[in-house]
Order: C-alpha cells, then structure tokens, then sequence
C-alpha cells in the first residue's frame, strides 16, 4: 500500500504530459535510430520492423498476423485533426469566455488540467510565467494549424490503401490532447493561480514566432497540395502508386511538409519561450518528423535509382 502511495503521489508531483512526450521521445528515436541505421548491419525483428513502419515505407518481409490485425488504415490521419479540432476549439471557447467575457472556469476545467498535467503548475514551477496575449496567441496559432490540416486531410491530401499500427494511431490522438493541455495549463488564469488577467502589448518575440509560423503553414499546403497533385492529376489507378517529388522545397529535401511541421511548433515556442511544457511538445515534433523524414528519404533513394544527391531528409542542405 506505501508503494503505491508514493507512486501515486510521485505521479501528482509530475506532469503526465511532459512525462507522455519524453517517453514518446525515447521509443522514436530508439526505434528510428534501430530502423534506420542499424538495421544496416543488424538484422531487426520483422514484428519490429512491422510495427514500426508504415505507408510506402511499410515492412516487405515477413508479415505477423496478429500485428496486421492490429493496424488501420494510413487515411484515419484524418481522425488526430477532427478530435483535435474538438479539443482545441472547447480550448479557444474557455480562453475566450476567462480572458474576453470574464466568466470564471468550470470546475472540470482545472480538475482536467490538474489530472493530465499536475496541480503544482503555478508560475513560480517554471522559469518565468507566460502571459495572457502570449498564451492565447499561442493557442490560437495551435488551432489554426489543427484547422488547416483537417482541411488538408480531407480535401487534398490523396491517401493510397496503405496502413498503420494502432500504435500510430494513439500516439497521434494523444499527441495533440497533450499539446493544447500543456498550452493551457500554464495560461494566466488556467494555472491553479489567483491572478488579474491583462493583455500585454504585441512583443517582438511574439511577431517572429507568428511570422514563423504562418511561413511553415505556407510551406506545407504547398508540400501536400504537391503531393497530392502527383496522383490526382494522373487519374484513379494512380492512387496507389509513388512518384518522385519536384517542384518547391522538394528540390531541397524530400519532406518539406514535415520541415514545415517543425517550422510551425518552432515558431510557436518562439512565442511562449519559457513554457517548459512546449519545449517538451516541440522536441518530441522534432525527433519524430526527422526519424519519419529519414525512413521516407532511405524509401525514395532506394525506390527512384535516379533520385538526386543533393537532396536532403528534412533540413535544407544540411540533414
């Protein structure tokens, strides 16, 4: 019973959030480092290797029945954006009725916060505290990401009839739960603390970050409208076939649409700058879109014999 007092209370103590990323950061990049370089030399476990990877990059060996019953289809991306949307919109409505109407928050809210992050997450646990124009221009940069890529799904990214495994799946609901949660919970007014809350004047942190932001938003409609172009443009029996990328940032590296994923969540940390708990979200963004731009890059160098040199995975001439 004191053991499990004391796990109880060490998981109060700490962010279940932040704990959720750090451990999404470990399985990625341990399993990407497994997948992509050491498979190399060292034979991997195609249950693995199933598991592991996904869409065109999916595994060719040996199939596991029971891993197979355990996947969906690759188009259920669409699914993160819609829960998401749900997520960050009751967000939007509750930062809109605490900051604009001045309604005080329901109770659920904070027992919500305090549950999936921790109720010691007043100002004085973190660096410094985030104010109230960089907390909602941070959440609503969020929300028109989640918006925007709900569109992308359903209207113009064309998906083949490949698939991915459950995990996947959770890991991507999850991912954006975490995201608007850690936002929030460190907002003036959202964070267990009693506090007047004000609108500060715009900082010039505050534009970099939004310049930034919509400069990724760009960068990756015009990455998937691409994509999505390289089959819709060659009829129905070209759904399940890949080509080769050209065009735009695609002559650079071979994902720029996961490039702009990291340019947005960079973007945004620009703006809070001291929100320890998106320092955690960006980091895990940046490990799982350059082990997923790695598998994809390997896919097309392998697949295309004419594929150029000179492209990169997912950071311009460098990575």
């Amino acid at each position: 019973m004191e053991v499990f007092d004391s796990i109880m209370n060490l998981l109060i103590e700490w962010n279940l959030c932040i704990l959720m990323f750090i451990l999404y950061c470990v399985i990625i990049s341990l399993g990407g480092v497994l997948v992509n370089f050491v498979r190399v030399s060292i034979p991997l476990p195609n249950i693995f290797l199933q598991a592991f990877k996904f869409g065109k990059m999916a595994h060719t060996g040996h199939i596991n029945a029971l891993v197979t019953h355990l996947e969906v289809p690759k188009r259920w991306f669409a699914h993160f954006y819609i829960s998401a949307s749900v997520i960050v919109t009751v967000a939007l409505v509750q930062l809109w009725n605490l900051y604009v109407l001045r309604v005080p928050l329901p109770p659920w809210v904070s027992v919500t916060l305090d549950v999936l992050t921790t109720p010691h997450r007043r100002p004085t646990v973190y660096l410094l505290a985030v104010n109230a124009t960089t907390a909602a221009l941070g959440i609503i940069l969020l929300a028109i990401q989640i918006y925007r890529r709900l569109y992308e799904n359903l209207f113009i990214s064309v998906f083949s009839s490949g698939r991915i495994n459950i995990l996947h799946y959770i890991v991507g609901h999850t991912h954006y739960v975490g995201a608007v949660v850690l936002l929030l919970s460190q907002a003036p007014g959202f964070d267990g603390a009693e506090q007047h809350i004000s609108f500060t004047g715009i900082e010039f942190w505050q534009i970099v970050g939004t310049i930034i932001c919509f400069f990724g938003f760009a960068i990756q409609n015009k990455s998937l409208r691409m994509l999505a172009a390289l089959r819709r443009n060659h009829g129905k029996k070209m759904k399940e076939k890949y080509m080769m990328p050209q065009g735009g940032l695609f002559e650079v590296v071979s994902c720029p649409h996961m490039f702009a994923e990291v340019v947005v969540y960079v973007g945004i940390l620009v703006i809070l700058r001291t929100h320890i708990g998106w320092s955690v979200v960006t980091i895990w963004v940046i490990s799982n879109q350059i082990q997923v731009a790695i598998m994809n890059h390997k896919w097309y160098q392998e697949t295309f014999k004419d594929y150029p040199c000179n492209r990169r995975a997912i950071i311009p001439f460098l990575l």
